[in-house]
């Protein structure tokens, strides 16, 4: 088998139709990075059956359809097929030439065919299974597969070893089988469930059976006794019937007398009462309005004493406030004179004090010019003390002082502006450091406050993402418990249908005459009357009961539908049934009136069932005479007030019977036809429920795991912020911390800069006194010293008399001061308390004009009660007046409706008279009529009874009569033949057919379930022998592969060593697998310890190994040797060369040394942005002239 060609076509990068020919030996393709040349590896792969869109590195499988560029279109499809040469018949297909197609369209839909026939997918898994090319077999290997090898954990790596051994179609066969073994435990299950059923009905339709024969021979006798009782009933009660129509007529006259003597007596009293009761309302109106008007007067008289009792309050207020009045003009006069006794004072302490400060004024400034005249004094004469002895020495020293002094001073004024621009420059620098402290200081602690928000909101996320997880796990848990009971309510509702549409319950006839119907053999069959009508589940157990055996009664359109299917019946042998033609049938219902009122009366069973409307006649036939009760108890009180005249079923399946029997006991609710339509209908709508649950809980989990994402997306987006936040922080306290020293550096020669110019400003101070002195000195020195020595001895005794005169006038000013403090209290008491006085007489005049403002508003008052109570006074009078009137009008009225009761009462007794009379013959004529409709209903039960019963008109009734000699003989043998009925209890007439029919398909089903257990064990056996097949040949080949791995590995590195071996030896089959190696001069420990390109050749000599065991007709490699070394990809392409024999091999590369061990390259190119373009060059052909290495 050799790999021919390759077709593509609008497969990724290559929209145009494109062909790649394959020759033996080694095909290399080659290309830059994006030129799509992994493009073929993934179409052989894809046209192989890879589901994966990520295996063939695409996020949807429609993505492997070409997509368009901007110059061209999309393309509708895309289709790759592969061609492979079959001389040897590896592949299982009657052909020299296989070729396999896959087509993928937009919308979807796939194509599968092999030589242009459609398969399905499955078929070319199959067809390349065990061959290794698969599309999990090792003939292709793609990017990253390689490293796959060693990074997978030990139990990963078994897919390629497991095909290298030829085990994949013995492991599919045993996952099919084991498939098949599930399949046939569902079915032993089901089928189990079926026969469970079955053998439940049998017993019990084996009793039956026999019931109903011993009932079929006692209906005959007991049909012929009754026809002819009732036939003879009949004739009776027509004879009576006319009697009683004779004796109506004449009372009828007589009681239409009577009624109309009646009539004109009710009119007359009527009369009568009307004017009575007009004379009562009248008397009652005039009694109502002279209680109203006495109550009125009550109240009037009410209001004078309240009015009367505000006149003697306001008076006692009165007279309070004029009291108080006279109390608060008093109060104010003595407060008034208080007022100018105390300004008087205040007037006299304040000349006082304006003395007091006149007199310190004046000795303050004496004691000033004293101060002043002896400081002069005492300095002239220190001054001069101290000139005196130093005058002679510095007159030489004057002239050379004042010139050093004035070159000094020079240079102290220059060095002293230089300090001062080095101070301002210090200052401005220092200030622009403060500046920057303080716009540090801000954004640092902006920082702080976004990194603890940050940090907050962080701690925001966290907690909600823990609720959302928690919410996805209780929405999980809840999801997989709605699967659950999802499936387990569809199995249970498959099981029903299938015992609906197979009619289980029903008897053989039935099912026959349906399926004869839905045949198209019979016509005008609409059914069994269990499958046309429904009831809800509360009362299904009441109407099963009720209907009994007519449940399995079938509904025809007419009577020649229903002859034809006796004549069914009769010519196939399937047995009896009853049929209701539509067009027959009549309603039967209850007269009874007044069972809506009893207590425990639920409905009439009709009433309860829902039919379509062309069935609602037979329905009230079959169940209108029946009444559905709560319970037993009270139904059989219902019976017992009724006279037993119907059939009374209870919600639980108990039977009153009309006659007065009783029918009842333990019934099983799940077991009848209504039961289970109304179970299905209850699957349905659980099923409906819980598919909305499922895709409501679907939607919930969805969203929740889309909000968990986005949640992690803002987890990591906080993070990243608060990492900035803090990285901003931590600068921005560097930056501030490191403004200190600077500040402090430039603080201190600030502060040096200072001390210099005070130096500074005091050595020019020192240096211009020094001068001037000088000056000074040189220019008076000669006069002082004459006059200085007279001088001192006259102020000497001047300072004494000076200092005497002060402490005299010091002590004086000091006792001047006191008495001044002291005058100012006492003005400030005063003064307080003239305020207070003041405020007092303010207050005492405000209440008195408030006062006089209550005086005037409650004489006010005083005289608008009098007025209201002179109105009421005035009143009063004219109510008293008005209820002597009422009073008497009243008399009047309550005389005259005396007078017609004594009327009314008169005519009253005539009236009895005449009821009397009138009852007397209406009870005759009742009686009468009760009888005849008694003979009625009685004539109309025995010719319903008939129909129902023998489906029997009364001409056809009264022609089978048979004359009865005695009616008391023949309704004893009938009541004997009853009892024996009776005791047979329910009878079901199908219990025969359908007890042969379900003990036939008893015995069938028996056969298929013995059937699926030899399958069964069929199926475990194979399952068995496959498993021990494979771990036979599983084991053979990995031991090979690992001899083979061993001897490449040596080969491959030069030396050293390499080792396959199974996790668990017993079980080799589920085992891992584990790399052992050990390069030249190396401990390996670990795969991982391993350099990229040592991992990637190990691998390679594993493929190796396995290409020895088992060579593949081709094999697919894609960029294997990428890790490699140009030493190690030579050394890998000459391997490859010697396996040319029996592989054909197609390498994806870009290494060199794998194209120059080549025989045919494929330049893969895009010219085109997105459309890849193909170039062939057979190297064997090339000339060395081209010199090409």
């Amino acid at each position: 088998m050799r790999l021919q060609s390759l077709e593509l076509q609008g497969f990724k990068s290559f929209p145009d139709k494109t062909r790649l020919d394959f020759d033996r030996g080694l095909t290399a393709v080659v290309g830059p990075n994006g030129s799509g040349k992994s493009n073929i590896g993934d179409a052989v792969r894809w046209v192989l059956g890879e589901q994966s869109s990520r295996t063939l590195r695409g996020g949807r499988m429609e993505d492997v359809i070409f997509g368009g560029t901007e110059k061209r279109r999309p393309v509708s499809f895309a289709s790759v097929t592969l061609n492979i040469e079959n001389g040897d018949r590896l592949l299982a297909v009657e052909e020299d030439l296989v070729s396999v197609t896959r087509k993928l369209y937009r919308n979807g839909d796939s194509e599968y065919m092999i030589n242009g026939s459609p398969v399905r997918l499955r078929d070319i898994v199959e067809l390349f299974m065990d061959t290794g090319l698969g599309r999990d077999g090792y003939s292709i290997i793609g990017q990253g597969r390689v490293a796959d090898i060693i990074s997978s954990k030990s139990n990963e790596r078994r897919e390629i070893f497991e095909e290298a051994a030829g085990i994949s179609k013995f492991r599919y066969k045993k996952q099919e089988a084991e498939r098949k073994l599930a399949s046939s435990e569902d079915n032993l299950l089901r089928l189990g469930d079926i026969l469970s059923e079955l053998e439940a009905r049998l017993e019990p339709l084996r009793a039956q059976s026999e019931k109903a024969q011993r009932y079929l021979e006692l209906a005959g006798k007991r049909k012929k006794l009754e026809i002819s009782l009732w036939a003879d009933r009949l004739s009776e009660l027509d004879s009576a019937g006319q009697r009683i129509n004779d004796d109506i007529l004449v009372g009828t006259s007589e009681l239409e007398i009577a009624e109309g003597e009646l009539s004109s007596l009710e009119a007359e009293i009527n009369e009568l009462i009307l004017k009575r009761r007009q004379c009562s309302v009248f008397a009652e109106e005039s009694r109502r309005e002279s209680q109203r008007i006495s109550q009125e007067l009550s109240e009037h008289s009410k209001k004078a004493a309240v009015y009367e009792n505000n006149i003697m309050h306001y008076n006692s207020q009165l007279k309070e406030l004029e009291q108080k009045r006279k109390e608060l003009s008093k109060a104010s006069l003595e407060l008034e004179k208080s007022v100018e006794e105390k300004s008087l004072e205040i007037d006299k302490i304040l000349l006082q004090i304006k003395e007091a400060k006149s007199e310190i004024l004046e000795s303050e400034g004496e004691l000033s010019r004293l101060d002043e005249e002896s400081g002069r004094l005492q300095s002239e004469l220190h001054g001069s003390s101290d000139r005196l002895g130093r005058m002679y020495i510095r007159r030489s020293e004057l002239s050379y002082t004042i010139e050093s002094s004035r070159s000094s001073l020079n240079t102290s004024t220059q060095e002293l502006e230089q300090l001062r621009e080095q101070g301002a420059s210090l200052e401005h620098r220092l200030s622009e450091l403060a500046g920057k402290r303080e716009e540090l200081s801000k954004s640092l602690q902006e920082a702080k406050s976004l990194c603890e928000m940050e940090n907050n909101r962080l701690a925001g996320y966290n907690l909600l993402y823990g609720k959302k997880s928690e919410s996805k796990s209780r929405l999980e848990a809840e999801y997989n418990q709605t699967e659950l009971s999802y499936g387990g309510t569809a199995s249970k509702r498959q099981l029903l249908l299938e015992l609906e549409n197979s009619m289980e319950g029903f008897g053989g006839s039935v099912r026959s005459v349906t399926a004869a119907a839905r045949a198209g053999r019979l016509r005008g069959v609409r059914g069994a009357v269990g499958s046309l009508i429904s009831v809800e589940s509360r009362y299904s157990l009441a109407i099963e009961t009720a209907l009994g055996a007519s449940l399995q009664n079938i509904i025809v359109e007419n009577e020649e539908s229903a002859k034809a299917s006796i004549r069914y019946l009769m010519d196939t042998g399937k047995g009896r049934a009853t049929f209701l033609p539509i067009t027959t049938i009549k309603p039967s219902r209850l007269s009874e009136g007044g069972l809506e009122s009893e207590e425990g009366f639920i409905s009439v069973a009709s009433g309860l069932v829902s039919c379509d409307n062309e069935y609602r006649a037979i329905v009230e036939y079959l169940l209108g005479r029946i009444v559905v009760s709560e319970n037993i108890d009270l139904a059989a009180k219902m019976a017992r007030k009724h006279g037993y005249r119907f059939k009374i079923i209870t919600l639980d399946g108990q039977v009153i019977n009309s006659g007065g029997s009783f029918t009842g006991g333990s019934v099983s609710k799940s077991a009848g036809i209504l039961s289970r339509k109304n179970e299905i209908a209850l699957c349905d709508r659980e099923l409906s429920e819980l598919e909305k649950k499922r895709e409501s809980l679907k939607s919930r989990l969805d969203a929740c795991t889309s909000e968990l994402t986005r949640l992690g997306f803002e987890l990591d987006s906080q993070k990243e912020k608060i990492r900035e936040a803090e990285s901003s922080r931590v600068q921005l306290d560097t930056e501030l911390e490191a403004l200190s020293p600077l500040e402090l550096e430039i603080k201190s020669r600030l502060s040096e800069t200072e001390l210099l110019i005070g130096e500074n400003l005091s050595r020019a101070d020192s240096l211009k006194e020094s001068e001037m002195t000088a000056s000074a000195e040189l220019e008076s020195l000669a006069g002082e010293i004459d006059s200085l020595e007279s001088f001192l001895a006259e102020a000497n005794k001047k300072s004494s008399q000076e200092k005497e005169r002060r402490e005299l006038l010091s002590a004086e000013l000091s006792n001047k001061r006191l008495r001044l403090l002291e005058l100012e209290k006492n003005k400030e008491s005063a003064e307080y308390l003239l305020s207070s006085l003041r405020g007092g007489i303010n207050s005492s005049k405000a209440e008195n004009e408030e006062n006089i403002e209550r005086e005037k508003k409650i004489a006010s008052m005083i005289e608008s009660e009098r007025l209201a109570i002179e109105s009421l006074e005035h009143d009063s009078r004219t109510l008293r007046a008005k209820i002597e009137e009422l009073g008497l009008r009243t008399k009047s009225e309550l005389d005259s409706s005396l007078e017609y009761e004594r009327q009314e009462n008169l005519k009253r007794e005539e009236e009895k008279i005449s009821v009397r009379k009138k009852e007397e013959l209406g009870s005759k004529l009742s009686g009468l009529k009760e009888r005849l409709l008694s003979f009625n209903k009685e004539r109309e039960s025995i010719i319903t009874e008939l129909w129902e019963e023998y489906s029997l008109s009364l001409a056809d009734a009264m022609s089978q009569a048979e004359e009865l000699e005695s009616r008391q003989s023949a309704s004893k043998r009938l009541y004997d033949i009853k009892a024996k009925i009776r005791e047979l209890g329910s009878v079901n007439t199908e219990a025969i057919d359908e007890y042969r029919e379900v003990k036939e398909r008893h015995a069938f089903l028996k056969d298929q379930l013995d059937d699926v257990k030899k399958s069964k064990a069929s199926l475990e056996k194979l399952i068995s022998e496959l498993t021990k097949t494979m771990r036979e040949r599983f084991a053979d080949s990995f031991n090979k592969i690992n001899q083979a791995f061993g001897e490449i590995f040596v080969e491959l590195f030069g030396g050293g060593s390499g080792e396959l071996t199974l996790t668990d030896p017993e079980d080799a089959l589920e085992s891992g697998i584990e790399i052992s190696v050990a390069p030249p001069g190396k401990v390996i420990k670990s795969l991982s310890l391993l350099s990229g390109g040592e991992q990637a050749f190990v691998a390679i000599a594993i493929y190796f190994a396995i290409l020895r065991l088992r060579p593949s007709p081709f094999c697919i490699l894609d960029e294997i040797e990428a890790a490699l070394d140009d030493v190690n990809v030579t050394k890998y392409a000459q391997y490859l060369r010697r396996y040319v024999g029996t592989t054909q091999f197609i390498l994806i590369t870009h290494r060199r040394g794998t194209m120059e061990e080549a025989d045919v390259l494929y330049g893969v190119t895009m010219q085109e942005k997105g459309v890849s373009r193909l170039l062939r060059l057979d190297l064997g052909e090339v000339s060395p002239s081209w010199d090409i290495e």
